[in-house]
């Protein structure tokens, strides 16, 4: 509970995690029937850049910032900015949305948006951020509890975002074993699971475990922007995604060798499993 993501918001484990959500979402609204998205840690929903803790911990000027002006980009990247610049409309950097933010304004009439956060004032910025409308719900829940509780969605088909804030010494590998059920009601789902990169022997690890746990078909990119390292500030982070979607492993092997490059701290690097 003493995470704030105000003080990471922007930086390079954001680029990556919501460049591959907002694929997710397009892939999704290819069909017509609807679909849910179930986010377990969804946080504020909207950050001020110019606030006390982004100018205190300002990781988004080498995150969304380098790549703001990048003439060119990969498509993948190139669909992510355009995102983001539609939260700002002057032009200028000022406001980054957080992952919910995102999933609204790629939602239809009949989709459905379950944004959960537990920490109270987050919980209270969140509900002020989020569009008041019937299929945007807010809910001031435990994530990890709320797998259990709210899939499978009525809506059959769905996206599930996990992305703790791993302070608890074990929450690396909880999420394989939180997994375990929810495959068995809901195996037909789209996960994204957001880690930091410290280790690749302890990823390598939990990606065994969510195997073994049922998970199908899977797909890991690694990116980082300086040398990982176990303590310390993040340098590097991981998305996996169990049930891909098409197109998905293309854009990706695409897109890291340019963000390793375009937001290199020291010796950048990437790799897809």
């Amino acid at each position: 509970m003493n995470y704030r993501h105000a003080f990471h918001v922007g930086n390079h484990a954001d680029v990556l995690k919501h460049a591959v959500l907002l694929f997710c979402l397009d892939a999704l609204q290819k069909k017509p029937t609807p679909f849910a998205v179930l986010d377990t840690h969804a946080g504020r929903g909207l950050y001020d850049l110019h606030s006390e803790e982004a100018v205190r911990s300002p990781e988004w000027q080498d995150g969304i910032a380098r790549l703001w002006d990048w003439p060119n980009p990969p498509p993948l990247i190139a669909r992510y900015i355009e995102a983001i610049r539609s939260f700002n409309s002057d032009g200028s950097l000022r406001t980054y949305p957080g992952s919910p933010a995102l999933v609204t304004t790629n939602l239809r009439d009949d989709d459905l948006l379950m944004a959960c956060e537990l920490h109270p004032e987050d919980h209270a910025a969140l509900k002020r951020a989020m569009p008041r409308k019937a299929n945007v719900q807010v809910h001031a829940r435990d994530g990890w509890q709320a797998l259990g509780a709210l899939l499978p969605p009525t809506q059959k088909r769905g996206l599930v975002l996990i992305d703790p804030p791993y302070e608890a010494p074990d929450e690396l590998q909880r999420t394989a074993r939180e997994l375990g059920p929810v495959l068995k009601r809901f195996g037909h789902g789209v996960y994204l699971i957001w880690r930091p990169l410290k280790s690749e022997s302890a990823l390598n690890a939990v990606d065994a475990e969510t195997q073994a746990q049922g998970a199908r078909e899977m797909l890991r990119a690694d990116l980082w922007v300086d040398t990982p390292m176990p303590t310390g500030r993040l340098m590097g982070s991981s998305v996996l995604l169990i049930n891909p979607p098409f197109g998905l492993r293309e854009a990706l092997t695409e897109a890291l060798p340019f963000l390793a490059e375009a937001m290199t701290k020291g010796r950048p690097g990437w790799r897809i499993v």
